[in-house]
């Protein structure tokens, strides 16, 4: 039962990730207003939707391989890295701070799970 919570851990995180990874693809603008302002950097829409565009090819990249089960425990680092950095640069605390949060700390959890029998791809 254990290898199915894995599993499920994995495929969820993966289907989140893909989803919003998707999402900053297809529709950049709608995600500009989260770039938090940097000081000493001036950021126009431009920059900031190329930004969005690299942060949503990384959300699915993380998203592809917690599905298919590759480098799980270096995404779920990367990923937790990832989460964090959101929810102390960007969101904060708020209700979507928190869920990055969570998301965060379920990922880190796959970094200390050991592999389950339902792997695909490459070991690490």
């Amino acid at each position: 039962m254990e290898d199915y919570g894995k599993l499920i851990l994995r495929i969820g995180l993966g289907i989140v990730f893909l989803y919003f990874g998707i999402s900053q693809l297809i529709f950049p603008q709608r995600w500009v207003d989260l770039i938090p302002e940097v000081k000493f950097v001036y950021m126009n829409d431009i920059f900031k939707q190329k930004i969005v565009l690299l942060n949503g090819f990384l959300d699915c990249l993380i998203g592809i391989c917690f599905i298919l089960g590759i480098f799980v425990k270096i995404v779920s680092l990367l990923a937790t890295l990832h989460l964090i950095s959101i929810f102390l640069f960007s969101l904060g605390f708020t209700p979507s701070g928190f869920r990055d949060l969570g998301l965060a700390l379920a990922s880190l959890s796959l970094y200390f799970l050991r592999e389950g029998k339902f792997k695909i791809g490459i070991k690490i």
